[in-house]
């Protein structure tokens, strides 16, 4: 199976978006408040876009094959707590317990 391609992961197939903008986090009344809360730089919008219907009673199977997706992993960005820089999810990432 090639990079992207759908298999083990719920058949969701996702692709990155980098292109998408998000206008209203930069809107200047945004940006302000993002500000007064010292979030301004450490809160980012990315778009992903996939291939199928979204089923709520496949959210759980939806998320798992989002995070474990190849054209995910190397472009989803995330602000690291040790440096304060953006980062990519790259291969490690845990599973947490969720408890309902």
């Amino acid at each position: 199976m090639a990079a992207g391609e759908p298999g083990d992961l719920g058949g969701y197939y996702f692709r990155f978006l980098p292109q998408k903008t998000f206008p209203s986090l930069s809107a200047s009344d945004t940006t302000s408040r993002l500000r007064q809360w010292s979030m301004l730089g450490r809160i980012k919008a990315q778009a992903f876009g996939f291939d199928q219907t979204f089923q709520a009673y496949r959210k759980d199977d939806f998320v798992m094959a989002f995070f474990k997706d190849p054209n995910v992993i190397p472009n989803l960005q995330l602000l690291s707590d040790s440096s304060g820089q953006w980062i990519t999810l790259g291969f490690y990432w845990c599973v947490l317990p969720f408890n309902k």
